[in-house]
């Protein structure tokens, strides 16, 4: 897998993430900035889970199989 074609965030939005996520450390920020960790956080989670989801193959959970 190609980690440039899973990873597409911007490289600013994971500098603030970065940033934000030190100062969340240190106690330091502010309510509106814990949002915005927040938010940066998820976008950074799933990100690129879009192109997994679609190569995943689900298997149905309500079909029994027997050797029979």
């Amino acid at each position: 897998m190609n980690i440039n074609r899973v990873m597409s965030m911007e490289p600013n939005k994971l500098a603030r993430l970065s940033c934000l996520f030190e100062k969340a450390v240190d106690n330091n920020a502010q309510f509106l900035e814990k949002r915005e960790l927040d938010e940066l956080y998820n976008e950074f989670i799933n990100d690129g889970r879009d192109m997994m989801k679609s190569k995943m193959v689900v298997f149905p959970l309500e079909i029994k199989r027997s050797a029979s």
